[in-house]
């Protein structure tokens, strides 16, 4: 629990930071939907409109913005020393990812309830009322959960938070354009709609947007978080072997 304050207060610390990753995801949400407005057009059969479509994969972007800050915060700790000085003590060596791991599956939550609240403000209603906005709020904490576990492996692999950006940059963009989360795959090439098909950012996106206008099935449910649920255990399972080489 220490460990969870302490990553909050250092998060809280850095307000530029702070305001950078709650800003980026408000402003895809505002200004695609103003600027994309007459594309609802092309949505036949989508309640509210693209904004309504649009909403559910802002949620996403929100776990996947939050996700460096992990790899990006333990590998300072391990340039600066206080890692190894944190391992001279009592503290139970899990306990280190698993407050890093908190501390980002927090700041997710809080980040897509502000920008739930601002889609709704715009207009999106949340068909599936209440326990949809906490099964989305769930859903983003864990695609965080899945995607956190890359970053502090190669935190901890590379120790350069160069390396942590740029893959990020890298990875990011791909995976959040050549999905589902902005636009209908079926609108992509066919080579695109491929790719959209086992991206997990689409998977993701699927579930909540179903949960704000309705109509989630089993099979969607089911398959989103069975893909989540490998890429988080693959991604935590790596993160594990990389720390126990660093503390061993």
């Amino acid at each position: 629990m220490s460990l969870l304050e302490r990553y909050l207060t250092k998060l809280v610390k850095n307000p530029t930071l702070l305001g950078t990753n709650l800003f980026t995801p408000l402003l895809f949400l505002v200004l695609f939907s103003q600027l994309l407005t007459k594309f609802s057009t092309f949505l036949p059969g989508q309640s509210g409109g693209y904004l309504a479509y649009l909403t559910p994969g802002v949620v996403m972007l929100n776990a996947m913005i939050g996700a460096p800050q992990g790899g990006v915060s333990l590998a300072n700790d391990l340039n600066s020393g206080f890692l190894s000085k944190m391992l001279l003590t009592q503290v139970v060596r899990p306990a280190i990812l698993l407050g890093r791991l908190l501390t980002d599956m927090f700041v997710t939550v809080i980040q897509s309830i502000i920008t739930i609240v601002v889609a709704v403000a715009m207009g999106v209603t949340i068909s599936s009322g209440l326990p949809g906005v906490l099964l989305m709020l769930l859903t983003a904490a864990f695609f965080e959960f899945a995607l956190s576990g890359v970053f502090l492996t190669v935190g901890i692999r590379t120790r350069k938070t160069e390396t942590i950006s740029a893959l990020s940059g890298v990875l990011f963009f791909p995976l959040i354009f050549i999905s589902s989360a902005m636009f209908p795959v079926s609108f992509f090439p066919d080579w695109a709609q491929t790719v959209a098909k086992y991206n997990p950012v689409s998977y993701a996106s699927d579930v909540t947007r179903d949960l704000v206008v309705g109509g989630l099935t089993v099979n969607t449910f089911v398959s989103a978080y069975l893909l989540i649920g490998i890429i988080a255990l693959a991604s935590f399972l790596a993160t594990l072997y990389q720390f126990r080489k660093v503390i061993s």
